[in-house]
């Protein structure tokens, strides 16, 4: 299962996941972002909180690529953030590290409020 959080800052979104991104939910990821684009035409920042991510499989990152793509055609800078151990070390074995930007929350934080 996993739970999904929206924080709206000023030049910004950040959504923060905890839980295992699979294909049994990635369709919730996906409306969470499509939603927000629709609320948000206008979003400069978004950022993916993994912080709390306990797992991703090829969906969940396939999923991270589809939302990355789209923000880049909507003009959005996107950020995966704060990648915990595991989930960094699947990150690095699939080379995504390199396709990503990946940024501490500390660091997304301080750019979406400045």
């Amino acid at each position: 299962m996993i739970k999904i959080t929206v924080h709206n800052y000023k030049d910004g979104t950040e959504i923060e996941m905890s839980g295992k991104l699979n294909i049994n939910n990635i369709d919730i990821l996906q409306k969470e972002f499509t939603d927000l684009t629709e609320k948000r035409p206008d979003l400069k920042i978004l950022g993916i909180n993994c912080e709390l991510l306990e797992s991703i499989d090829s969906s969940g990152f396939g999923m991270l690529i589809n939302i990355s793509r789209q923000s880049e055609k909507n003009g959005t800078t996107f950020y995966v953030c704060e990648l915990n151990t595991h989930v960094a070390a699947l990150f690095d074995l699939s080379h995504l590290d390199k396709f990503f930007q990946i940024i501490s929350i500390s660091d997304f934080r301080k750019i979406v409020q400045q």
